[in-house]
């Protein structure tokens, strides 16, 4: 059924042009445009009228070639440039004129095939995912949880650890693999019919053990019993796996495909962890407890952060319950992408490691689709209720966020901007602390209620030898009372 339609009628401003807007399935369009001759004809006359001045043909002067010359020689050229025009002025006019917030790229239907007519209209099709429409939800008074920040002695230890890894060097070694040895290889992933459908140079590997159930990642891939395929072998080797591409992989033409994975290891390397003794003078500590008390200082920054994520999940869940509204089938490969960097950019700010980060991002690429259509759903009711909360986000905030992720990391926040811009991911950290502020506007009129910590286990400890040492504590969960008072964090 047609929702919107256009007459072929032109202003100084609007191009003429027919249009017929249908519904094509959950947040998705489908436009029907037509061009009449009379507009393309006007566009061909252009085009080689402004080619006729600047071609420079021989035996003529510039500007002075025949007509019927600059057709013969440069036709073919320019009716496939002024088709292109034509396409891309037509939609845009389309959207802009219907206020359509778009999702991605449009999909113009047969688009190889499509040709500019000698004679009559040229007509084409095009499908678009757009942004859903739905009303917000009454966000006043919804519950929430917030557990009390609490940092014990073994947590102290185990980031002094860390600490010292981070501040460590990568040693080549030419002994055996072992569990969380780093690789350098050369990676072929092939098909079920043996073509190769992405190949990487010189890819960074990590030999996982037994504190991850020897899991995982490849280019990306979650790979089962990764380390146990990995571990005793040697530079020079060559190991073979297989995995099944995740369903919510950038690149298309990997998901959900059974996979081989070919590793051609060409370099090992182990990290040396430096000594705490070395590190006091670098970072102008007086001694050891000076140092633990800047950890401590730092941890329990951390387990604020991580309790202020544990009560924006807790409003997003929520959110994503209350809202009712459906999303465009499947999730585009540009969409993923975005999905993965804002998890990227939430695992940076609360401190975790590069191969921790690396493992959920696989894991969230292998994610039912239902995992990330919530998440996906998610990002549009903020990005309204933001709207409607006039929530904006300053470039000093930005700055200062990237200043807290170069901390956890141990780097230096202008290398850490730099690299951000390059990848695209200053646009995402702006919708993450945008989306972040309009959930502590949420959460001020919550209702808040208080837990004591849970009892942690003690964290899996590295050591050169290779070991993993395993602590449980049982859990023990206290709730106490609810405060009606408003919470801001």
């Amino acid at each position: 059924m047609a929702e919107d339609t256009a007459t072929p009628e032109a202003t100084e401003d609007k191009l003429e042009q027919s249009v017929n807007i249908e519904d094509a399935g959950p947040a998705r369009k489908k436009i029907a445009i037509e061009i009449p001759e009379s507009r393309i004809d006007g566009k061909l006359e252009q085009n080689f009228a402004d080619l006729r001045a600047e071609a420079v043909i021989p035996g003529f002067r510039r500007g002075r070639a025949p007509q019927r010359l600059i057709e013969k020689r440069f036709g073919s050229d320019v009716r496939n440039e002024v088709k292109t025009q034509l396409l891309a002025e037509s939609y845009q006019q389309v959207v802009e004129e219907n206020d359509l917030r778009v999702i991605g790229e449009p999909d113009i239907q047969d688009a190889d095939d499509l040709e500019l007519p000698e004679a009559g209209p040229l007509s084409f099709v095009v499908e678009i995912e757009i942004v859903p429409e739905f009303e917000v939800p009454d966000l006043k008074g919804i519950e929430v949880t917030k557990t009390k920040v609490a940092v014990g002695d073994d947590q102290i230890d185990t980031e002094v650890e860390r600490f010292c890894e981070m501040q460590g060097q990568m040693k080549p070694t030419d002994d055996k693999i072992a569990e969380q040895d780093y690789l350098t290889a050369d990676v072929t992933i092939k098909n079920t019919d043996g073509q190769t459908v992405s190949e990487e140079e010189d890819l960074n590997i990590y030999v996982p053990g037994e504190s991850r159930k020897f899991k995982g990642v490849v280019a990306g891939i979650l790979v089962e019993n990764l380390g146990k395929e990995l571990i005793g072998k040697k530079s020079g080797d060559a190991v073979t796996v297989t995995a099944t591409g995740p369903k919510q992989h950038e690149n298309e033409a990997l998901r959900e495909a059974e996979l081989t994975i070919d590793i051609a290891i060409t370099r090992s390397e182990r990290m040396e962890p430096a000594k705490v003794e070395d590190l006091l003078p670098m970072f102008g500590f007086e001694n050891e407890d000076a140092l633990r008390e800047q950890i401590k200082t730092n941890l329990e920054q951390r387990a604020e952060t991580e309790q202020q994520s544990d009560m924006h999940k807790q409003v997003s869940d929520k959110l994503a319950e209350l809202a009712d509204f459906e999303l465009p089938e499947g999730l585009t490969g540009r969409q993923a992408e975005r999905l993965l960097q804002r998890r990227q950019l939430d695992l940076m700010y609360k401190g975790a490691s590069p191969q921790d980060i690396e493992q959920q991002l696989a894991e969230l690429r292998s994610a039912a689709e239902a995992d990330a259509q919530k998440e996906l759903k998610t990002f549009f009711i903020l990005d309204k209720v933001a709207e409607q909360m006039e929530v904006d986000v300053a470039e000093g905030e930005i700055n200062g966020r990237i200043a807290q992720m170069a901390v956890q990391q141990g780097r230096r926040p202008e290398k850490l901007r730099q690299e951000m811009a390059r990848s695209g991911q200053l646009e995402q950290l702006f919708i993450q602390l945008r989306e972040q502020k309009t959930i502590d506007k949420i959460i001020a009129d919550a209702k808040v209620t208080e837990l004591e910590p849970e009892a942690k286990p003690a964290a899996a400890k590295k050591t050169t030898k290779k070991k993993t040492s395993k602590k449980t504590t049982k859990k023990k969960t206290t709730k106490k009372k609810t405060t009606k008072k408003k919470s801001g964090s």
